[in-house]
């Protein structure tokens, strides 16, 4: 058997990419990944934008929220309790159980201008000019509530009021039991996520609680909400003849040196409270300004205020007006 071959079969040629085809295919997927790079990294930038607005617009809601329901509060007591043997039908009648050397808890509200209230001493520390403001809150619990029901007998970092020695008294006679709470503002560090989760220190406010819940007292504020960067009160009193409305609003310095009318002092008349809380964000939020075009926002104070160049974090302001009980007092 004869096997045929079959010579001169045409061979087949491959032929690569040239050196220019290679540099320019190269080339164009340069560019297709810095675009894919630069739309990741402009969506992550407005993502980030977007979670600090959020974030800072929680928080300004948050307080406001958390300091408008205690304020609320101020000088309640429960109608449903006899105060006195001689008043059974007395409504708010509210009084100082727990220390009568500390006018500060002689009503429902006090308030110290530019610094802290030291619960220690009573007394507000000295007054820094532009810092943020203080408030103490007092009023009576119905200590038959549950923890979570807001007017029970827990101050506002969830501790029993009970464990304040001054209201063993209440206790015994079957009364209401004191609370007072103080906010303030605290300087508050902490550690944010950063890059390969080594982290970076990030420095700010918090707003702050302290309670007579604590056994010893301290002058010690909790830090609840951080990104606070000013807390402002002002206090509308009215004038103590007719009306319960306010005439005017002040600050803690000027209701403390009000003239006590018909037997009611500065503090006692206040029956609204103005809050601002100015926020800021932690990361960088904003475009950066053009020269000569820089932005500015307005600060509780009420001043205007220009972003420095370069600076890209946001600043907001939340304002509310609260009524409250203070002091008021009737029979029926």
């Amino acid at each position: 058997m004869t096997t045929l071959v079959k010579h001169g079969a045409p061979r087949l040629s491959q032929a690569g990419l040239s050196r220019v085809e290679l540099l320019v295919s190269l080339a164009i997927s340069i560019v297709i990944a810095l675009a894919a790079a630069s739309a990741y990294l402009g969506a992550r930038s407005t993502a980030t934008a977007m979670a600090n607005i959020s974030n800072i617009n929680e928080t300004g809601k948050f307080a406001l929220d958390m300091i408008g329901r205690d304020l609320q509060m101020a000088g309640y007591y429960p109608a449903i309790i006899a105060s006195s043997s001689t008043n059974t039908n007395m409504m708010g009648s509210f009084s100082n159980t727990k220390n009568a050397a500390f006018p500060a808890y002689n009503q429902g509200l006090f308030g110290c201008d530019g610094g802290q209230f030291n619960p220690t001493t009573g007394a507000c520390a000295t007054a820094v000019a532009g810092a943020p403001d203080s408030v103490v809150i007092n009023y009576f619990a119905q200590a038959e509530l549950d923890a979570t029901t807001f007017g029970s007998g827990f101050d506002c970092l969830r501790q029993a009021v009970s464990n304040d020695p001054n209201n063993a008294a209440q206790i015994a006679a079957g009364k209401p039991l004191y609370v007072s709470n103080r906010f303030g503002l605290v300087d508050t560090t902490y550690t944010a996520a950063g890059v390969a989760a080594t982290g970076r220190s990030v420095s700010t406010k918090s707003l702050g609680c302290n309670g007579n819940g604590k056994n010893p007292e301290d002058t010690t504020y909790q830090p609840i909400f951080e990104g606070i960067e000013d807390l402002v009160f002002r206090y509308g009193a009215n004038a103590g003849t007719g009306s319960q409305s306010p005439e005017t609003y002040y600050t803690a310095a000027e209701v403390t040196a009000l003239p006590t009318v018909n037997g009611s002092n500065g503090w006692q008349r206040v029956t609204s409270v103005h809050v601002c809380v100015l926020t800021r964000t932690l990361e960088n939020t904003r475009t950066q300004d053009k020269p000569g075009t820089l932005r500015s926002y307005t600060d509780c104070r009420g001043s205007v205020k220009t972003y420095a160049i370069g600076e890209r974090t946001l600043y907001k302001r939340f304002d509310r007006i609260f009524a409250i009980r203070n002091n008021l007092n009737g029979i029926f």
